[in-house]
Formats: structure tokens, C-alpha cells, sequence
């Protein structure tokens, strides 16, 4: 009879079956928590077909050779080392009334991975998505993701009226797994 024959990620279970594995990846997360600044301290002029800005003074990075584009703490894009990633960003606003707002990750004009989607106008019928873009990608070379969102947005407020929503509750999840 044998026990404890399972290994994970070339770990062995302890005598009780517990199996202690390190964290296999490093990361990158920006925004969330207790943080706040007003959408129009950023560099953002726009929300519709835009680039988004994410606030973090002072954002967590611990993956080797990358790096975070940023000014006055609001944070526009990510470039990343040959690689194998899951990206993940959430961006909140408001509205002016019932409205729409989808954004997507984007290697420069590129648009990659799942598109969200927010808002009281859509069509859960045909446009039901997740509110959180998602890329997962491998990398060959060293690239520069941004968050942007998409045209056709509808009754968003503009950047000046936005508050400090943006920053309270938007966030960018980046992970690299070895």
C-alpha cells in the first residue's frame, strides 16, 4: 500500500498529506484598496475610445524587467518581459444616466483578450460580458499593454465629473508564472 504519492509542482506531501507549495508566480497589482484621487488629476482627457488610468501611488511589482508607465501616481501602461500571463484589469465610473462602457487590454492598436462590459443599457441578451478585461497571453518578446476602452460608450460623465470613483475602485491584476 502507498501513501502520499501525489506531488505538486514536484512537492511532496507531508506525513499528514498537506502538500507546501511556493507561490509560482510574481506580480503586478495596481489600484484597489484604500485608495483616492479625482479622475481629473490624471493625464486621461477622455473616456470614450481611450486609454484608462489606473491610480496607485506606489503599485506592488515584483516581476524581474518590467515595468509601469506612470505620472502623479496614475498609471497607463505595463510593459512586460518574455513571459507566460494572466492580465486582468476592472475599471469603475459613472454615469450621467443609464448607459454603457466596455474596455479591452491592447498591445498598442491591438486589442487582446476578453472585452467587459458595464452599465444599466446592455443587452444581456447580446452583450452580456464580465466586468473584468482578461488576457491571458505568452510573450517572445518584451511588450506594453495598455487598458482602453472601446467606442460606442454611452452617457458616461466626462473626465472632469467623474470624482474619484475611477480611483477607488478600478484595479490592474497582473501575474507571471514560471
Amino acid at each position: 500500500m502507498s501513501h502520499n504519492v501525489v506531488s505538486v509542482n514536484s512537492n511532496q506531501p507531508d506525513l499528514s498529506g498537506v502538500i507546501s507549495s511556493p507561490t509560482v508566480y510574481a506580480e503586478i497589482r495596481i489600484g484597489g484598496g484604500n485608495l483616492s484621487d479625482d479622475y481629473d488629476q490624471s493625464q486621461a482627457s477622455a473616456l470614450n475610445n481611450a486609454t484608462l488610468e489606473f491610480y496607485d501611488p506606489s503599485p506592488t511589482n515584483n516581476i524581474s524587467n518590467s515595468t509601469i508607465t506612470s505620472s502623479s501616481g496614475w498609471i497607463s501602461s505595463v510593459t512586460l518581459p518574455v513571459g507566460t500571463y494572466i492580465l486582468e484589469a476592472a475599471f469603475a465610473l459613472t454615469f450621467s444616466a443609464s448607459g454603457q462602457f466596455s474596455f479591452q487590454w491592447y498591445d498598442g492598436t491591438t486589442s487582446r483578450g476578453t472585452r467587459a462590459q458595464i452599465g444599466g443599457a446592455l443587452s444581456h441578451s447580446t452583450e452580456s460580458a464580465s466586468p473584468t478585461a482578461t488576457l491571458c497571453c505568452t510573450l517572445t518578446s518584451s511588450t506594453t499593454f495598455s487598458v482602453k476602452s472601446t467606442s460606442g460608450s454611452t452617457n458616461l460623465n466626462t473626465v472632469a465629473n467623474q470624482g474619484s470613483n475611477c480611483s477607488e475602485q478600478s484595479y490592474i491584476r497582473i501575474r507571471k508564472f514560471s
